[in-house]
């Protein structure tokens, strides 16, 4: 039973935690909330879906990250480059811009839920008691390999220099020649193909609907709070709190409760951490 609630944990968690970074690594370097993160979970999973049929199911999973990644060049042109430092305005442009991805994907794919099947949901792997489909563990992989490579994007790489830059003083970094235009389209680029990403591999293990993002973008948000908000190691952290608190109440109370419990657990932790359970500074982290 605890294997069983920890698989579905990490499984919830490595979701999150995808879709939270990529909202960290925008707020980083723009000052800004994207709330169109959740949809872009949701165009991935629905891309995902489609191109399947054609490519496969994991080559699919590229194309989802492609097609969200010009989507997200798209957002940061018309929703954020022009309202930099009137934060307001952005968030309410961002709002819209979620609300006109979901409708068309109502209009492209409808509004009743989809099963998305692959063959890796019909492997199974015996560990100890517990079978775990070779899907869950897909989406655990991901999630890690992913998180990892951003770790050392941001770290290591000149466009991880450049992000740290843009987020620390964007003046001084235009001053030194760096494009903040640009860092600001990749940083936007990178998040919407992290919740691509995670709208792919996750997508098998749940049904498919227009309004799934918005529940995506609650916990991603629920595991930033939590974790210290601009934090990308306490983003991680958050996310699998969430992630195994929602675990631990489907199993032994109900599922539909879960999300409840998780939310009252961050309230809860805010009144005590009220900057999060790391809360560092942003720019020491992006």
């Amino acid at each position: 039973m605890l294997l069983q609630i920890a698989v579905n944990g990490l499984v919830l968690a490595g979701n999150y935690a995808l879709v939270a970074v990529g909202l960290t690594l925008v707020f980083g370097v723009m000052r800004m909330v994207n709330f169109a993160q959740g949809q872009s979970v949701m165009i991935g999973a629905f891309v995902a879906f489609t191109a399947a049929r054609y490519v496969g199911y994991l080559p699919a999973i590229g194309v989802a990250m492609l097609i969200n990644a010009g989507l997200g060049a798209i957002l940061e042109r018309i929703a954020f480059r022009r309202f930099r430092g009137v934060e307001l305005n952005g968030l309410i442009a961002s709002m819209g811009m979620s609300i006109i991805l979901i409708n068309i994907a109502e209009l492209v794919w409808g509004t009743s839920p989809r099963a998305f099947e692959t063959r890796l949901n019909q492997i199974s792997f015996t560990l100890g008691t517990v079978g775990v489909s070779a899907q869950r563990l897909l989406v655990i992989g991901s999630s890690v390999t992913l998180l990892l490579a951003l770790w050392w994007l941001v770290q290591y790489s000149s466009l991880g220099r450049q992000f740290r830059a843009v987020s620390e003083d964007p003046e001084i970094a235009a001053a030194i020649g760096i494009d903040t235009d640009r860092v600001s389209r990749a940083s936007v680029v990178l998040g919407s193909s992290l919740a691509a990403a995670a709208g792919a591999v996750s997508g098998p293990v749940n049904l498919l609907s227009p309004e799934m993002g918005q529940a995506e973008m609650l916990n991603a948000f629920a595991a930033i709070i939590l974790g210290g908000f601009g934090n990308v190691n306490g983003t991680i952290l958050g996310g699998l709190g969430i992630g195994m608190v929602q675990s631990v109440a489907a199993v032994y109370l109900s599922n539909a409760y879960s999300s409840s419990i998780a939310f009252a657990l961050l309230v809860g932790t805010l009144m005590f951490f009220p900057r999060g359970l790391v809360p560092e500074r942003l720019d020491e982290n992006v």
